[in-house]
């Protein structure tokens, strides 16, 4: 049997136990794709040697039966400590898919984000690139099935991933499809899975020629577009970013500038210095829906940039990732996956927008993108740049710190350098002399007392809205919460239609033509869904309380029910609705910006999709529907959320000759977040909120760790907790009298207590510094106590307790 290349255990303690294998070296250690682990040690044939290279995925053989199973190559070595090896089975891509910087950032994210390292390696390398897919063409999937014969199949559906699958298929509009893989990212599955389906007459799988993408050496380029000139406060900026980019050192600067302030030319500008030295950059930016505008921005400064998202299809997203490694790529611009581009001649890393928690994964290796690409940098030593308008506060409070934080663990080097480099510039002004937009508050509650009905959009909006749409300037306005109706509710039993999979209420999602005309429910005007934004299930609509037998009632909004009203009020104009069900990939969203772009669409009404990186001078009016739609919820980033998103969505307005206003509507306007928000003043809103995070220690002054476990049997999930929770305080006991200060919280059951038929319990750990924690890891980890990963998920700095 294949054995560690880590010696533990009776090797240690019986240093004569085990006698080297008589066969000869070399010897390969490879990382497995399973989630296994640990490394396991194979031997080379001879006739290999010569082509075997650190980074390359390889086919072995596991466990008894030598099922064939791929991993990645991370040591080669002439010797081994154990007399059991097997030999390799084929080099499946002789290409380095790791190159050594790489594979040093995956070994950091094994031992921080506490995810074995095959698994790291495994989410690094692109699905399309390791299968090879890329000779042009695509694989698109089309249901064969009506929409009526998916959903009924989907309530008998009882395998989770089959009817994610389904339920995703379900939310596809027309007859476009969508490609395979991702399909499978987006349902949380495979490819394998989702082709299972064809052999049962539900779907179709249809190959189609692939768009090209970066232009081959020796084609003609392209002019690129000139540089702009910068204002004081920019020129300022950049000046002391030019250190910085001509020494090549590792640094951490952060960008605090208003909305519309000029960031992305100060980012274009940076990269430009950095090209020229003929070394390359990676642009970063949290949501595929902002990478079109993103890439227009590049594409016209630079010659040659790749785009790396989940949005492209596999062959785009296998010969852009190829392209970067070969070294035709000057720029890479994606999403959180970005980090990983394979450059060889890395220059600079861009975080824009780097509060965001979208570039926070949320399955393992759970890491935060802007994190890794400060620990990427610091390995192949090149400056890094965060931008945003309202920084998180973790970063914000660092950077006038003046210090990197410690993010390694153990006896390992310290992640800040010596000394450390950690600058914040700030952008306090618009560019061309632009004002800010004015921010007027409106109190929902006196303004349902004044008006008869129901009225989401409050006649003050109304007015402006009027205002602007003859003046023909354009208007955004926001409601971060999708659907219609954010539950269906009986007033008789007092009860709620819930998920069957998870403890939380369904949205009501009304079908395209249908109406409604009150509240109360109407069974020849109102059709509809019901959706669980948490599963993905799809449930017919009740007509009647399933309790009771009464009448049900709808409560609350969504952006379906704002686009009803709308319509109702401004029938003549032309409006679009911008969320996850109208905007099924970035083409999409991409499609209506150039509308938007042109004038063809007057009001864009949306989630927080349309909150950030939008530039249109044509906009004057931002209406935000309702502002304090996530202060309630029990978490502690739930106000820092809410300034954000009302500050970011707020800034799009007035970026033109003529002047914005913000009007922002809430059931709170005494609530501080409100008010801050409502002057748009970051300090005034981050001097109180760290002191209250400083009260309890939570981040930046303390940091968290939370395991989540979960099984479908409420017993089982007991027994596992309170296990794993003996363990882990017994660690906690030893690790604190080394001077340590972790507490542990639990077990206890996490605010969704079921989701998807799993049951869910939470144990959360605290500590001032984070070293303790990775201890406490580490112990467990050699301990085997998450061993079982698929129902046992460690969460280290999480951006969410929910």
């Amino acid at each position: 049997m294949m054995q560690a290349s880590n010696v533990t255990g009776t090797a240690l303690l019986f240093p004569g136990a085990l006698q080297p294998t008589d066969t000869p070296g070399p010897f390969a250690s490879v990382a497995l794709e399973d989630a296994l682990d640990k490394l396991l040690d194979y031997s080379v044939p001879s006739n290999w040697a010569a082509d075997l290279r650190i980074g390359q995925r390889v086919a072995v053989p596991l466990g008894k039966r030598n099922r064939p199973r791929f991993g990645y190559v991370v040591g080669i070595r002439q010797q081994t400590d154990y007399p059991k090896i097997k030999p390799l089975l084929a080099i499946d891509d002789r290409r380095v898919l790791v190159p050594a910087p790489l594979l040093a950032l995956a070994r950091w994210m094994s031992r921080y984000y506490c995810t074995p390292l095959g698994t790291v390696i495994d989410s690094i390398i692109p699905s399309a690139v390791k299968k090879r897919i890329g000779v042009g063409r695509s694989y698109i999937v089309r249901m064969l099935k009506t929409r009526k014969e998916i959903q009924e199949l989907l309530e008998k559906v009882k395998a989770t991933k089959r009817r994610s699958v389904l339920a995703r298929l379900l939310q596809i509009e027309g007859d476009e499809g969508i490609e395979l893989h991702r399909l499978a990212g987006e349902a949380g599955t495979t490819a394998t899975t989702v082709r299972k389906l064809v052999k049962l007459g539900l779907i179709s799988i249809t190959r189609q020629m692939d768009a090209p993408t970066l232009p081959p050496p020796g084609d003609p380029l392209p002019p690129a577009e000139p540089a702009m000139a910068l204002n004081e406060d920019q020129q300022k900026a950049f000046d002391a970013l030019i250190p910085c980019i001509r020494d090549s050192g590792f640094s951490v600067s952060l960008l605090k500038g208003v909305t519309g302030s000029g960031k992305t030319e100060v980012y274009l500008q940076c990269i430009a210095g950095v090209v020229q030295q003929g070394r390359q950059a990676i642009v970063m930016v949290p949501e595929i829906a902002l990478t079109p505008q993103t890439v227009r921005r590049f594409t016209a400064r630079f010659t040659r940039v790749a785009i790396l998202h989940s949005g492209l299809s596999a062959g785009e997203r296998h010969r852009f990732w190829q392209q970067t490694a070969t070294g035709m790529a000057d720029v890479v611009v994606g999403a959180r996956s970005a980090v990983f581009a394979p450059l060889p001649r890395l220059g600079m890393i861009v975080v824009d927008e780097e509060h965001e928690a979208s570039y926070k994964q949320d399955s393992a290796p759970r890491y935060h993108g802007r994190d890794v690409a400060i620990k990427r940098a610091q390995l192949e030593n090149v400056p890094v740049l965060l931008g945003s308008a309202t920084p998180s506060l973790e970063m914000f409070w660092r950077v006038t710190q003046g210090r990197v934080p410690k993010m390694d663990q153990g006896n390992e080097a310290p992640v800040e350098p010596s000394p450390p480099l950690y600058q914040l510039l700030q952008l306090p002004r618009r560019v061309r002399g632009l004002e800010m937009p004015a921010v007027e508050l409106l109190d929902m509650k006196q303004e349902m007392r004044r008006r008869k009905g129901i009225h989401l959009v409050s006649q003050r909006l109304e007015d402006l809205l009027k205002q602007t749409i003859a003046r023909k300037q354009q208007a955004i306005l926001l409601l971060n919460r999708r659907g219609y109706s954010g539950f269906v509710y009986c007033v008789s039993c007092q009860q709620a239609v819930q998920c069957k999979y998870c403890d939380a209420t369904m949205t009501y999602h009304r079908s395209a033509g249908a109406q409604q005309q009150t509240a109360r429910w109407n069974d020849a005007l109102h059709t509809g869904q019901l959706h669980c934004h948490y599963c993905l299930a799809i449930q017919p609509l009740p007509q009647t309380c399933p309790e009771c037998g009464k009448k049900l009632t709808l409560f609350g909004l969504g952006t379906q029910r704002v686009e009803e009203e709308l319509n109702k009020k401004f029938p003549d104009v032309n409006f679009a609705r911008v969320d996850s069900d109208t905007m099924r990939n970035s083409k999409d969203y991409e499609a209506l910006l150039s509308r938007f772009g042109r004038g063809e669409v007057q009001v864009m009404l949306g989630t927080q999709m349309i909150a950030k990186g939008l530039d249109y001078p044509n906009v004057t009016l931002v209406g935000v529907i309702n502002g304090d739609t996530a202060l309630s919820l029990p978490d502690f980033r739930a106000a820092e959320r809410t300034f954000q998103l009302i500050t970011q969505v707020a800034g799009r307005a007035g970026r033109g000759s003529n002047p914005g206003r913000v009007v922002l509507q809430t059931f709170m306007p005494d609530d501080p977040t409100i008010r801050s928000a409502l002057k748009q003043d970051y300090d005034g809103f981050a001097r109180p909120e760290l002191a209250r995070r400083q009260e309890v220690l939570y981040p930046p002054f303390g940091r968290l760790v939370r395991i989540v476990l979960r099984d479908q049997d409420v017993e089982k999930l007991n027994t596992l907790s309170e296990v794993l929770a003996y363990e882990l305080n017994k660690v906690v006991e030893i690790i604190n009298r080394e001077g340590f200060d972790v507490a542990a919280k639990g077990p206890m059951p996490c605010t969704i207590n079921r989701i998807a038929g799993y049951w869910r319990q939470q144990i959360v750990m605290k500590a001032t510094q984070g070293e303790g924690l990775q201890r406490v890891l580490a112990e467990l980890r050699e301990k085997k106590a998450f061993a079982r990963s698929e129902r046992i998920a460690v969460d280290v700095d999480p951006v969410s307790l929910l």
